[in-house]
């Protein structure tokens, strides 16, 4: 069996996802995998989904999230007309044609709501019969996947969106509740004392703080605050790709002389500093949300404009699974909150129920069953 998993290099998450499942794809006899990016031929395209969003979110956040709302909702009310996605279905048709020629796969899994509406379209036309899974990649239905006619199944997030998609009248048959995928390598648990001594750590009380790959956020203002106001916590900061962020803070330890700070680019080691932390500070991708979930962390959700994070905050918020800050003050009432209040313990356990350890297994039986069927 053939399995063609695509993603998009854009937010790390989505990648997460497609890596998650191919590994534990590839721990079954008989079975091959190969990811693609979408966009790899199309470098023009890939810089537009990433660059010139993140610069609109930067310099217009209200104007940008007040749009996203509005698109959100005729989403999805439409049926046909894919206003908001066309350019891209269109580009995707060409790509997703080649890849299929290419790798002539059994089935395709992908996150992209737009790969999954172009595969749909490549059926009803009769260009391809390939079979497809689509995973929902957030704590929302995706943009216009409701409408999705053609996928083989749909695996939903979370029971919120299930029922969601089942009032849109979407086939019951194909939906399928399992959850988040989650990279395996989150779900090793190493001691403390272990991993401290593998990155040469001193032995503190952790806080971590980080704003995803792509760094996006103020990584320095946070950490110019708390470093001095809880000196005896040790701070990890994870800026990602973001160099300008960690040079800032950089040249602040040094001036200040800080030993209780540590500064990081881009990491591939998140789960050990997940397991050595005891708070974590950060964005709201589906991905990182649930990676913290499985490494039981509490977690002060950095409110922003990003879409569809906006959706993932009110997915946690409604579960009251972890507190949410929009400044420097929040941030200070969440952390006393989660190491001075014993009412804290039920906000960790209602934040480990969002993920599903089992997610990436589950979804890859799923795929092998798919292909039997």
């Amino acid at each position: 069996m053939k399995v063609l998993l695509v993603g998009l290099r854009v937010g790390a998450g989505l990648i997460s996802i497609c890596n998650s499942v191919k590994q534990e794809l590839d721990s079954y006899p008989n079975v091959s995998t190969n990811y693609v990016d979408i966009y790899a031929k199309n470098e023009k395209r890939a810089k537009f989904s990433s660059e010139f969003y993140y610069k609109l979110v930067k310099f217009f956040p209200s104007i940008v999230a007040f749009g996203q709302k509005i698109a959100y909702n005729q989403c999805l009310k439409t049926k046909e007309n894919f206003t908001y996605l066309k350019t891209d279905i269109k580009l995707s048709k060409a790509e997703l044609i080649n890849y299929i020629q290419e790798y002539e796969p059994d089935i395709i899994f992908t996150p992209l709501n737009f790969v999954a509406l172009a595969l749909d379209e490549l059926i009803e036309e009769g260009k391809t019969n390939v079979k497809y899974i689509f995973q929902m990649p957030d704590f929302m239905i995706a943009y216009y996947s409701q409408n999705l006619k053609h996928c083989t199944y749909l695996c939903s997030s979370c029971k919120e969106v299930t029922e969601d998609l089942l009032k849109l009248n979407f086939d019951k048959n194909k939906l399928k509740t399992i959850g988040i995928p989650i990279n395996p390598k989150f779900l090793t648990n190493s001691t403390k004392e272990e991993i401290l001594n593998k990155l040469n750590y001193p032995d503190k009380r952790y806080i971590l703080l980080s704003n995803g790959g792509a760094g996006f956020g103020n990584n320095y203002k946070i950490i110019k605050y708390f470093s001095k106001e809880m000196p005896e916590f040790g701070f990890i900061v994870v800026n990602g790709k973001n160099t300008k962020s960690k040079e800032k803070i950089d040249k602040f330890i040094k001036k200040n002389n800080l030993n209780n700070v540590i500064n990081l680019g881009f990491v591939d080691y998140m789960p050990d500093l997940m397991q050595i932390s005891e708070i974590m500070i950060g964005k709201c991708g589906s991905s990182t949300l649930c990676e913290a979930s499985v490494k039981e962390l509490k977690y002060i959700a950095l409110n922003n404009n990003l879409f569809p994070e906006i959706k993932n905050i009110k997915f946690i918020t409604n579960r009251k699974a972890a507190l949410i800050a929009k400044n420097i003050k929040d941030i200070k009432k969440n952390i006393d909150f989660y190491l001075n209040n014993q009412d804290s313990g039920q906000i960790l356990e209602n934040f480990k129920d969002i993920s599903n350890k089992n997610a990436s297994k589950e979804i890859s039986q799923l795929i092998i069953s798919a292909y039997e069927k």
